[in-house]
């Protein structure tokens, strides 16, 4: 058995709101931020205290400018608000957002709009979920066939289409015909013909695409690339480019000619004449770009002019933010020890003081990043200051876990991401629980292993060989093992089988298989003994792949089969090879 296995992460997110209304029993300067439990959501208020509390809804949005709350319960979702008055009653199979005034409802297999005060605007008729954005329509599906529909639902362009598109940028909207798509006007008047089998859409903003917002839009045509302007005039025409990327918020685009990458502007113009190997955008900020000449990288602005020189092996771009600011810092790394970061203009922040500076996050409003120097780690925050002194054999940092293992000597602690101490470095090792990765640990002391909570209070004793942790269709207990023999204990540490077998196996809630000397039996999870242990072999179809409760055991005796029920009677008395091999042939080429 491995002593640790992979582990499931749960998510607590919280995000801070302030409603608009100011009559919710509250006042403009309260916040409050949404929390996530286990399947169910709530909110608590700037000083932590509970205002809408876990295990009532199963889902919560953020509250809206309006003061209301996309709430979901039982199944059913409605609207509340801060203090739950019902804003909008809980009978709809799916409800969305309000976009114009509308949100998109669903209820009994359709959908339709209704408005903040819950009135039905436009009936349950239509077969897909849509918003209304800038141009004033929203998608809507009938009997297969897409089209658009207004605010008062009626229908502006004919729901015959095979596809339809639109954003929440442009005052046009695009729609399929026989595999070519066409632009069409929010008054529904078709703008171009039946031709393009690709239009691309651009980045916008940080919550928009768009066609022409960016200078011109990239379509294409017998599987050839060309821009149009917002008349639809050709501007650079299909294939003159090997290669072209959509315009981005700089309005410049990366094309290839010749098997060059250069930049051109939206007059077709070269800002940066096509010689490089390669070309990348970055969204934040717009008018930078990474390079590549003679296999190294620098950066560029959208005039063209050099921000870093070529002459990098790695440059990542580093995005984050700290209160209500995002920053953009670059980690570059130009030979082997020598890694900075600067800034987009290439001012520098970090010098090359470090071999190795990992990627910054943000924890609780504080930036981090796990550096490395001459084999040692530590911790610092974008601006160089140390939050963990570079001196240890390692740190290591997961995905949804809110702490860091930190390594030295051979033994482990437990830290903040600012480098406050929360276990002193004195375990062999330390692993998450899967099932609160935040709040209890599987730890190793003086060679044995057990499980203590955030406070390091002992859940399981620190006294076994071997304790598991995720175990795929696996029990919610612990597999354990204590003097060479296996058990399993709780969560919260009550002895359920005590560790006297030699083997556990454990995949349904009825009978567990147990092992001594080398025989068979299975015991009840009162550790009552129901099959003894005295047979060859103890078989049984899985469960979890049959998806039926376990009825039929099958057991080897004297070298022969026969068949039990799981209270431990005979079934029959001589079962076939053949019928076993069909069954468990799977399992028994394993033996």
């Amino acid at each position: 058995m491995n002593k640790f296995l992979n582990f499931i992460f749960i998510l607590f997110f919280v995000v801070s709101c302030k409603p608009k209304n100011s009559d919710l029993n509250t006042t403009e300067s309260q916040s409050f931020k949404r929390i996530m439990g286990k399947k169910s959501w709530g909110f608590v208020n700037q000083d932590g205290d509970t205002v809408i509390p876990l295990n009532k809804y199963n889902f919560l949005n953020p509250i809206d400018e309006e003061g209301m709350i996309l709430a979901q319960s039982n199944e059913k979702s409605g609207y509340i608000n801060i203090v739950q008055d019902t804003l909008i009653p809980f009978k709809y199979e799916d409800l969305s957002v309000f976009s114009n005034g509308l949100a998109p409802a669903k209820l009994k297999g359709k959908y339709g709009f209704i408005d903040r005060k819950g009135n039905v605007v436009i009936p349950f008729e239509y077969e897909t979920e849509s918003h209304f954005y800038k141009c004033g329509l929203a998608k809507a599906q009938k009997n297969n066939g897409s089209g658009f529909i207004d605010k008062t639902g009626k229908v502006i362009i004919p729901l015959e289409f095979e596809k339809v598109r639109y954003n929440k940028a442009d005052q046009l909207v695009c729609a399929m015909k026989n595999g070519k798509w066409a632009f069409f006007s929010c008054e529904g008047k078709q703008l171009t013909e039946f031709e393009f089998d690709q239009i691309t859409e651009s980045p916008y903003s940080e919550s928009s695409y768009t066609y022409f917002e960016s200078g011109l839009c990239r379509v294409t045509k017998n599987g050839k690339q060309g821009y149009i302007d917002s008349s639809f005039e050709m501007v650079i025409p299909f294939g003159k480019y090997e290669e072209s990327q959509p315009f981005d918020l700089a309005k410049r685009a990366v094309v290839k000619t010749k098997g060059k990458y250069g930049l051109i502007n939206t007059s077709d113009k070269f800002v940066l004449e096509p010689k490089f190997e390669s070309i990348e955008y970055f969204n934040y900020p717009s008018g930078r770009y990474k390079v590549m000449y003679d296999n190294k990288y620098g950066i560029v602005d959208s005039l063209g002019q050099q921000i870093l020189p070529t002459q990098y092996l790695e440059i990542t771009p580093n995005y984050f933010q700290l209160d209500t600011l995002r920053k953009g810092i670059l980690i570059l790394k130009r030979n082997i020890g020598k890694t900075s970061v600067t800034d987009y203009d290439g001012k520098v922040i970090i010098s090359e003081k470090y071999d190795d500076i990992g990627i910054f996050e943000v924890h609780q409003n504080v930036s981090y990043s796990i550096v490395r120097k001459k084999g040692r780690y530590g911790l610092i925050n974008h601006l160089d200051e140390i939050l963990l002194p570079v001196e240890n054999d390692f740190i290591e940092r997961r995905r949804w876990f809110n702490y860091l293992i930190v390594k030295n000597n051979g033994f482990q602690g437990l830290f903040s991401k600012n480098g406050k101490e929360i276990f002193q470095k004195k375990y062999e090792q330390i692993n998450p629980c899967h099932y609160d990765d935040n709040e209890r640990f599987i730890v190793k002391q003086n060679g044995l292993f057990g499980i203590i909570d955030i406070k390091e209070n002992e859940i399981i004793p620190i006294e076994y060989e071997e304790i598991s942790n995720w175990v795929e269709y696996g029990p919610k207990e612990h597999f354990v093992t204590k003097n060479g023999k296996k058990g399993l204990v709780s969560r919260d540490g009550k002895i359920v089988i005590p560790t006297q077998y030699d083997e556990i196996f454990v995949d349904n809630s009825t009978l567990i298989k147990v092992k001594n000397d080398g025989l068979y039996g299975t015991v009840d999870w009162n550790n009552k003994i129901v099959h003894p242990i005295k047979y060859e072999q103890i078989l049984w179809e899985w469960p979890y792949l049959t998806q039926k409760p376990l009825d039929t055991i099958y057991v080897k005796e004297n070298g022969k089969y026969l068949s039990m029920d799981k209270s431990g009677k005979v079934i029959e008395s001589m079962v076939s090879k053949k019928l076993i091999d069909e069954k468990f042939g799977y399992l028994l080429e394993y033996e």
